[in-house]
Order: structure tokens, then sequence, then C-alpha cells
């Protein structure tokens, strides 16, 4: 199993809140990009990723297959600590309020992928050539889709793509999208912030770039740097996972 992650402040943004936590071991990943709360989205995503880390640090047997379903009830679990946590603060300093993140968190096996899932960044599966989106946006223009309002290949570029309508840390509870999705060897699992898939909007485009690449390092390179030739007009944070 192999873990690369790379992020980059873009062009536009003066500060990166976007972050990444992976731990090789447990094979535990997680992505976070933070908004709102008079430019406290860092925090909210740091809050994020300290809790799933502080989890990961805590435990002695990190080669014991937990299962899939209490892989699922421990992401959820840290998902909804880290809402708890992160809606606490911003309700006790005004400049942090309204402050929030997204968040992806998963398990990888050899044989399958668990995850929770909150807002619009994204998780993909590349198997056999194909790229297929298993998460489905918590966002306006998603809404908008379901209801036949507009297509999927509008919504990649609707002028309120991105507004969100779930965040970790907004509200004081939230429904933890959570899910497994079955792996085999050779899939490449793909987590990204919406710096990555509003510029490259074609997933055949993401497919070509990774399918290129020598190795998973090259193609997490290649990505960051396709999104800022494509403008860089957001954080961008990707994450690549290779089954072996």
């Amino acid at each position: 199993m192999q873990f690369v992650a790379k992020t980059d402040t873009g062009k536009l943004r003066e500060r990166n809140e976007d972050l990444y936590y992976f731990d090789a071991q447990l094979q535990l990943f997680a992505i976070t990009d933070g908004m709102g709360g008079h430019e406290s989205g860092d925090i909210a995503s740091r809050i994020a990723l300290e809790i799933i880390q502080e989890w990961a640090q805590a435990q002695v047997s990190p080669h014991t297959d937990l299962g899939p379903m209490k892989r699922l009830e421990v992401l959820t679990e840290l998902a909804e600590e880290a809402n708890q946590q992160i809606y606490s603060a911003s309700e006790s300093s005004s400049q942090a309020r309204g402050m929030g993140t997204t968040l992806i968190a998963g398990f990888v096996t050899f044989s399958y992928l668990t995850y929770v899932h909150v807002g619009d960044s994204r998780l993909y599966v590349l198997r056999d050539e194909k790229l297929t989106q298993i998460t489905t946006d918590d966002s306006f223009v998603q809404k908008m889709v379901e209801k036949g309002e507009i297509t999927v290949e509008e919504s990649r570029t609707h002028e309120k793509r991105n507004i969100i309508t779930k965040a970790i840390g907004l509200m004081p509870t939230v429904a933890v999208n959570a899910d497994a999705y079955p792996l085999v060897p050779g899939d490449i699992v793909l987590a990204c912030t919406d710096g990555l898939h509003d510029l490259i909007i074609d997933d055949r485009e993401i497919a070509e770039i990774i399918l290129a690449a020598d190795d998973i390092e090259t193609a997490g390179e290649k990505l960051i740097n396709k999104a800022l030739d494509y403008g860089g007009t957001d954080n961008v944070t990707v994450l690549l996972v290779a089954v072996d």
C-alpha cells in the first residue's frame, strides 16, 4: 500500500486552509478544507485533523483488523467529535463564529475502502483506466442536479458550485455520510479538495494524468500542477493510495 499526499496554497490565496493526514500502518487518511469564521477556516481544519491524529496515535495494535463495520463506527465517531469541538470553539469566539471544514477520512485495506464524507471534497477510485467518483457533494449545485434543474456537466462550471450545504462544525450536530467501497489490487484511491475538481473539471483528464505518471508520487505532483495551470484559484490538495 502506497500513500502520497500533496497540497498547494494556489496562486490567489494568501494561506492554505487545506490539511491532510495519513498513517501508513493504520492505512488511515484524512483531508480537510476549512472555511468561514472571519478567516478561521484553517483553525477548523486543524481541529478536525488533530482529533483523527490523536486517535491514531493512541492505537496500541495498528495491525489489528478492526473490520469494516468497526472502522465505519470509528470514523463516524471521530467526525462527530470534530463537529462538536469546532462548533464549541466557534461559539466561544466572535472571530471564529461560522468556521467549519469539509472532511473526508477513510481506511484503505486490500479489499475495501471505508470512509466518512461531509462537504464537497471528493473521493474517487481509478480502476481499469476509469475514474469513478464515489462520494456525492453536499452542495447547492448537487441539489440542483438531483432536482433535474441542471445537468452534471453544467454543475461543473456553475457560478454557485462552491456553495456547500453541509460542513463539519457549522451546526451543533452533523449527519455524516459513511459507506464502504470494494477494492481490488491495482486500484488507486484519490481524495481531493475542490481546488482540484473545480479546476480540472473533466474526470477523464484527472484519470489520464494519473495513468500517464510513472508512479503516484509523480501523479500527485502533476495533478497539483495542472490545477495551478488552470488558474490555481483555490488551495488544492490531493491524496493518492495505490492498492497493491
